[in-house]
C-alpha cells in the first residue's frame, strides 16, 4: 500500500486540475519549448482558468521530459499493471470514488496519466541519483543510526552505561525510551527531521560510533551510528532518496535546463521565475 500512496502523491504533481475548456484566438502560438517539442497557448489556457498556470506548465513540460528520458517499456507497463491491480484490490467497491477524489476519469486515465508517469519519474530520479551519487552523499552525508530519547537525565545515564556494558541497544531502548525515538534503526541524512543536537553529533562521523548522553536542555538522547559506509548503503540510499521530493525537484531542475526549457510569455515567465527560479536556464 505504501507504493500506491507514493504513486498517488507523485501523480498529483503530474496531473492537471479542472476540466473547463475555452477557445482562444491564438491557440496555436508556442508558449513553452522543451527541446524540440512545444506547448501551445491552446494546450495550456483552459487549465490556467482553474489552476495555477506555473504549476500546469511545469506538469506538462515534465511529461515531455519523462517521455524523452524514460520511454515506456514492457517492464514499465508490467509494473504499472501490478500497481493498478493492487490499487483496485485495495479499494474494493470504492474504486470510482477514489479515482474521482484524485482527479481521474477512470482506470485508463489513472493508468496513463498517474501510474505510468510516476514510474517514469521515479526511474529518472534514480538515474540522476546514481549518476551523481558521490556528490550527493558528500553533501547530505547519509548514514544509519539508532536513536533513543529519554526525558529523565538519570535514566539516560543508566541507559548509556548498560549499552557500554554490552546490552543490546534495542533492549535498552525498550526499557528506557520515553518519547519520539525508540531505538529503531533508520537511514538519515543531515536534513532529516532530527533534533539539532543529534544532527550536530552524527553529521561528519564516518564510522560506527556511540554517543554520550546528548541534551538540548529539555530532554536527552543517545545515538548509535550503525553504518556510515555510503558505498555499502548505496542501493538503500538511492531507493530512499528517490522518494524524497528534494531529489525529485533536483532531478527535474537538471532536465529542464538540459532541454532548454523556455517561456515566451512575459507574464507567465515572471510568475514561473518566482515559483521555480532554478528551472530556468536562460
Amino acid at each position: 500500500m505504501k507504493k500506491l500512496l507514493v504513486i498517488l502523491s507523485l501523480s498529483l504533481l503530474l496531473m492537471g486540475c479542472g476540466n473547463k475548456t475555452t477557445n482562444v484566438s491564438n491557440s496555436s502560438d508556442v508558449l513553452v519549448k522543451v527541446g524540440e517539442q512545444s506547448i501551445t497557448v491552446g494546450q495550456v489556457y483552459s487549465q490556467m482558468m482553474a489552476a495555477d498556470s506555473t504549476t500546469i506548465i511545469k506538469q506538462m513540460a515534465t511529461r515531455i521530459i519523462l517521455d524523452k528520458e524514460v520511454p515506456v517499456t514492457d517492464e514499465i507497463k508490467a509494473e504499472a499493471d501490478t500497481i493498478l491491480q493492487e490499487f483496485v484490490d485495495s479499494v474494493y467497491d470504492n474504486l470510482e470514488l477514489y479515482l474521482q477524489y484524485y482527479g481521474y476519469k477512470d482506470e485508463t486515465d489513472y493508468y496513463d496519466n498517474g501510474i505510468i508517469p510516476s514510474i517514469q519519474q521515479e526511474t529518472l530520479v534514480k538515474s540522476y541519483l546514481t549518476g551523481n551519487f558521490d556528490a550527493i552523499v558528500a553533501g547530505y552525508r547519509p548514514k544509519k543510526i539508532r536513536l533513543i530519547e529519554i526525558a529523565d537525565a538519570t535514566l539516560a545515564a543508566t541507559a548509556l552505561a548498560e549499552i557500554k556494558a554490552g546490552e543490546e541497544f534495542t533492549v535498552v531502548a525498550e526499557k528506557y525510551a520515553s518519547a519520539n525515538f525508540f531505538g529503531d534503526e533508520e537511514l538519515v541524512n543531515n536534513t532529516s527531521s532530527l533534533p539539532t543536537v543529534v544532527i550536530d553529533f552524527i553529521d561528519y562521523l564516518t564510522v560506527p560510533t556511540l554517543s554520550e548522553v546528548l541534551t538540548d536542555g529539555t530532554t536527552n538522547y543517545i545515538v548509535q551510528i550503525t553504518n556510515a559506509d555510503t558505498n555499502k548503503l548505496k542501493d538503500e540510499i538511492i531507493e530512499a532518496f528517490s522518494l524524497d521530493t528534494t531529489f525529485s525537484e533536483k532531478t527535474l531542475e537538471t532536465y529542464f535546463i538540459k532541454y532548454n526549457f523556455s517561456i515566451y510569455d512575459k507574464t507567465i515567465y515572471d510568475l514561473f521565475s518566482q515559483s521555480f527560479p532554478t528551472y530556468l536556464g536562460n
